[in-house]
């Protein structure tokens, strides 16, 4: 790395850098250099996603003779936006064992590195290793499968059906809704209704970010009354058991799982639902209903479980094997699952990989291992506080997991000196009993139990990101975490804890899917509000709440300091945010909220109560006294946009009450 003139700093990416990592047998190349003449060799890893050659300082002052350092105005970046403060030209000040780092430009200078420009002709030898979907299969991998028999909804006998009335759709939409429903019953999905059912649901039109329109079936009283299989899903045991001793891995996902599955006569009749254009009913099984993830599994074990090297879970098939044993194995899968009906998604397949996570573990042809992204929220956990506050959050989480960390009170003991003295300054010492800390929880996570009936997560959101933990009968399995966008920090409070436990759900769907846990909340409103029917929740609720249909949870409200993890993780948030997650929740809010009609200015001298008696959104009535009005009525208007809401929805002005 050479140095620039002047004062204009230069960033040089590094693409990775391991802080006191676990030694493990690496695939990373390596090439033994003499530097600087020395008869001594080193030894240099060769990172071509770095853009800089980097080694510690302790090998910089063993150099004999010693090269010249020079400044630098040139900064070194880390993954994940981390900067490395630099010594100066070809060293750093890093404390650590690690190897150096050969960069990409060097590599290739040097020879080590060379760039194919073009690829020559495979052989046509039919093998999943050279053509991961060979032609003869195209078929499964694409459309809407049909599983052959058809799925009985038990309904229980003393159950009160439910008639919903139409739930009402942007006249934007309807022209989009129609042929949307024209499609499904084309696809011989849904079928239209002309006799009374005593079942009528409603569902609701949604906008995807990639413009494509959903409709999602509100089944929740039906839910109610649903008489659940609970079909036993596969252990982790069970998985472990078939893989053994295996070093490919393939993993397919089933498209539109439930839909591949027909429902009786009867059934089909119970998920009647109402449409400005009549009553549809579901041929096929519907997205959202609470039996659909054990009919599936039970579906899908039935036809794969039994076949050499496969294990199934829920809408996931995992296929192992050696090298072309494996080959022939998933060969076997794709063929039953063309003579079955069986259709899968390309897009979320894996084929043939070394490595595949299951369970909270990684899979892979070394054995299996702990998956990364369980712990990923406290690897990335900001590293340098800049007061005594962000402090302050960190050994609340550590005195909570104090069971998990050995000797943590000599370990944390910097910690506790920089938080009594008066003025705050972050040193070398502070980082590295942090790290020491975050390693040992990292290292000292319970595996996640699949028999286990106590599956609790704890979510919180602060004012800038959002954090999840997740827990097996008191222990510590998983952490997730995300930083908010801009335009998510204007978010209520009321939109962000259910947003926080929607995304525990998405970030631990493996963990959750398909058993019930208790999501645990400093929140007290979230629990009456999830429990209220869809139609009656604010629209960007109504977006969360549809999401989390497919999952059976139970909302608990417990004290703020009973959530020490999930509450420092989302004050000490790294950089990142789910953008798609995003995009689908604020594109729903979008299509509704784009053509409604604005209210005019008010002066700014009259009482929220004032402007809502005088606007033209009001219905004329006899004015309540102010002493008649409840706590669960106060503060439900909203007059900060240019429109008026009431509890979330739109109030529409008098002059189009007619319309």
């Amino acid at each position: 790395m050479e140095g620039t003139d002047g004062n204009q700093e230069q960033e040089i990416y590094i693409d990775t850098l391991l802080i006191g990592a676990i030694a493990e047998k690496s695939s990373q190349p390596t090439v033994a250099i003499k530097l600087n003449n020395s008869a001594q060799e080193t030894l240099f890893k060769i990172g071509t996603g770095a853009e800089a050659n980097v080694i510690p300082k302790s090998i910089f002052d063993r150099l004999k003779p010693k090269p010249q350092l020079n400044k630098t105005s040139q900064i070194l970046v880390a993954y994940g936006g981390t900067r490395i403060p630099i010594v100066g030209v070809c060293s750093i000040n890093f404390d650590t064992q690690s190897n150096p780092v050969l960069g990409y430009q060097a590599s290739v200078e040097m020879g080590f590195v060379k760039v194919a420009t073009s690829i020559s002709s495979l052989s046509t030898k039919k093998s999943v290793q050279k053509n991961p979907i060979p032609k003869e299969f195209d078929d499964v991998f694409a459309g809407i499968g049909k599983i052959p028999g058809k799925v009985e909804i038990y309904v229980e006998k003393n159950a009160i059906p439910s008639i919903n009335p139409v739930r009402r759709i942007p006249f934007a939409l309807h022209e989009r809704v129609k042929s949307k429903l024209e499609c499904l019953e084309k696809l011989d999905i849904i079928e239209r209704v002309v006799a009374p059912t005593k079942w009528v649901n409603s569902i609701i039109a949604m906008e995807k970010s990639d413009s494509l329109l959903r409709l999602c079936l509100d089944p929740r009283e039906l839910n109610k009354s649903i008489q659940r299989p609970y079909y036993p899903m596969p252990t982790f045991e069970d998985i472990a058991a078939k893989i053994h001793g295996h070093n490919k891995f393939s993993k397919l996902d089933a498209a539109s799982g439930y839909l591949m599955l027909a429902l009786t006569e009867k059934s089909s009749l119970v998920t009647t639902f109402n449409t400005p254009f009549g009553r549809y009913k579901y041929k096929r099984m519907p997205f959202g209903l609470i039996c659909a993830q054990d009919e599936f599994q039970q579906k899908m074990e039935e036809t794969f479980g039994n076949l050499k090297g496969v294990g199934v879970i829920v809408d996931n098939i995992l296929v192992s094997g050696k090298d072309e044993e494996h080959d022939e194995d998933l060969r076997i899968v794709l063929e039953k699952a063309r003579e079955v009906g069986v259709r899968f998604n390309p897009k979320k397949c894996i084929f043939r990989s070394t490595s595949v996570p299951c369970f909270g573990h990684l899979i892979t042809a070394d054995g299996i291992k702990s998956d990364p992204s369980k712990v990923q929220a406290i690897i990335e956990m900001l590293l340098h506080p800049s007061n005594k506050d962000e402090l302050a959050t960190f050994p609340g989480m550590t005195n909570f997991l104090s069971k998990y960390i050995p000797n943590l009170s000599s370990l944390n003991y910097p910690l506790r000196e920089l938080g009594k003295q008066t003025v705050f300054e972050w040193t070398h010492e502070h980082a590295t009993a942090m790290n020491r800390i975050r390693t040992l929880i990292c290292n000292n996570l319970a595996t996640f139990d699949t028999k286990a009936k106590n599956v609790e997560m704890k979510t919180n959101a602060s004012k800038h990101g959002l954090r999840a933990e997740l827990s097996v009968c008191g222990k510590i399995v998983a952490f997730g975490s995300m930083a908010f966008t801009s335009t998510e920090q204007n978010y209520s409070q009321i939109e962000k804890e259910p947003y926080a436990i929607l995304y525990g759900c998405k970030k631990f769907h493996q963990f959750v899917y398909g058993r019930r846990i208790i999501a645990q909340t400093d929140h007290k409103p979230l629990e009456a509000i999830l429990s209220k029917p869809l139609s009656q929740a604010p629209p960007r609720l109504q977006r969360m709440m549809i999401q989390l249909q497919p999952y059976d949870i139970m909302v608990q409200y417990v004290r703020g300091k009973d959530l020490p993890v999930a509450d420092t993780l989302s004050r000490l948030h790294p950089p990142d945010f789910d953008e798609e997650c995003s995009l689908e929740i604020e594109f729903h809010v979008h299509s509704v909220m784009k053509s409604i009609p604005t209210v005019p200015k008010t002066p700014d001298n009259r009482s929220t109560g004032q402007i809502f008696q005088d606007s033209p959104y009001r219905t004329p009535r006899t004015p309540t006294p102010p002493s008649a009005a409840n706590s669960e009525s106060r503060n439900r208007e909203d007059y900060s946009r240019p429109y008026v809401t009431r509890t979330g929805r739109v109030v529409k002005p008098r002059k189009i009450m007619d319309i």
